[in-house]
């Protein structure tokens, strides 16, 4: 079989984020593995990503939602009240996804936006409901969406 090796440019989450590549180019996240496709003007470029990247959490109390957390599934061993900050360098389109799976209990999964930016014009949105799901959109201007 014939074929052309090609390599891309590749590197950490923060040097991937802080990178600005000619439109088409195509970079590599060393850390999570995922493809940024550049589009010349935005540093960081767009995220390509064919799966989503899903963290089970049973822990409570104060939580940090990471840049590649998709999908936060939260599973408490013991439920009891849980904040959920979302990452405080977002990019525009940056989305989480989360999942209230706490089998009993009626205990609130809080998701916060980071000090000095809201979620639909609030510090923070809970779901109380076993089983609700919710997504949260940057929009930019340190604004997140409930979409």
């Amino acid at each position: 079989m014939s074929h052309t090796q090609v390599q891309w440019a590749r590197g950490s989450t923060s040097q991937v984020a802080s990178y600005t590549g000619p439109q088409g180019e195509l970079v590599l996240n060393t850390d999570d593995w995922s493809l940024q496709s550049q589009d010349g003007v935005t540093a960081g470029g767009w995220v390509i990503r064919p799966r989503l990247n899903i963290r089970t959490v049973t822990a409570t109390g104060a939580q940090s939602v990471n840049l590649t957390d998709d999908l936060i599934a939260w599973t408490p061993t013991t439920p009891a009240a849980t904040t959920f900050t979302l990452p405080s360098s977002p990019r525009v389109g940056e989305a989480h996804h989360f999942k209230y799976l706490a089998a009993t209990g009626s205990f609130a999964l809080t998701v916060a936006a980071p000090s000095g930016q809201t979620i639909d014009g609030a510090a923070s949105v809970a779901l109380t409901v076993l089983y609700a799901a919710l997504r949260v959109v940057f929009i930019g201007s340190n604004q997140w969406i409930v979409a």
